[in-house]
């Protein structure tokens, strides 16, 4: 079961969706404005937020933006009216996990958030030792960091946005994109992958956004805290 937070102003589809969720075992709670999900996340933090694009007090993907910046493990699904593929492209980027057209396909939905719940309790108590250089898994394994691989991280990790460019990361490892090639980036994050794979079952938080860059689906904490 997970914590949805359900935002929509259309108060028949929202209470449409939300019967279907919670007869599914999720635990919803309805709001209408951008104003309603400030209060709720602020007192108890969902799982995940689905979210209607256009609202009454302003853009759906601004009031995202705005608190998945203090709660970035909670995993996102927008919805719009539009179907302008540089709406979902700008949305996917600016924190979005997935982008579903209305009107909305209900089973459809289900099984978004069913992939997302799996990603959200797999991605939580993650930590990264700057000392030592190293990522933590859930269970406790210790996986070595290279220079190179702890900088890509820890920079990911300490973004004041979900995403970081390439262009960015580049400049967070030391180097200049003029001279460094992209390949060695992709190979760096599949190195990492590999590393995190051989000891865990669980996969790094870490998400590809394709023809930007990467960000983390949940922060790493530090070790002691």
């Amino acid at each position: 079961m997970s914590k949805i937070a359900l935002l929509d102003d259309e108060a028949e589809l929202r209470e449409e969706v939300a019967a279907f969720l919670r007869s599914h075992g999720h635990q919803v709670t309805e709001l209408g404005s951008c104003a309603e999900l400030r209060a709720s996340v602020a007192t108890a933090p969902s799982d995940i937020l689905v979210v209607d694009r256009m609202l009454p007090d302003g853009d759906g993907l601004d009031v995202v933006a705005e608190v998945t910046q203090r709660h970035r493990q909670m995993g996102v699904v927008m919805f719009t009216a539009r179907d302008a593929g540089i709406d979902k492209v700008d949305g996917l980027r600016r924190g979005a996990d997935h982008y579903l057209t209305k009107p909305v396909r209900l089973e459809e939905l289900l099984a978004v958030i069913e992939s997302l719940a799996r990603r959200v309790s797999q991605s939580s108590d993650w930590k990264i030792d700057s000392v030592e250089w190293n990522v933590i898994t859930p269970e406790g394994h210790v996986v070595s960091l290279t220079p190179q691989e702890y900088q890509f991280l820890n920079a990911l990790n300490n973004a004041p946005s979900r995403v970081l460019t390439r262009q960015q990361i580049v400049h967070a490892l030391g180097k200049h994109e003029d001279n460094y090639d992209a390949r060695s980036l992709d190979a760096l994050v599949l190195r990492l992958r590999k590393k995190v794979a051989a000891v865990t079952r669980q996969p790094l938080p870490l998400k590809t956004v394709h023809g930007t860059g990467y960000s983390l689906t949940s922060p790493f904490s530090r070790p002691g805290r």
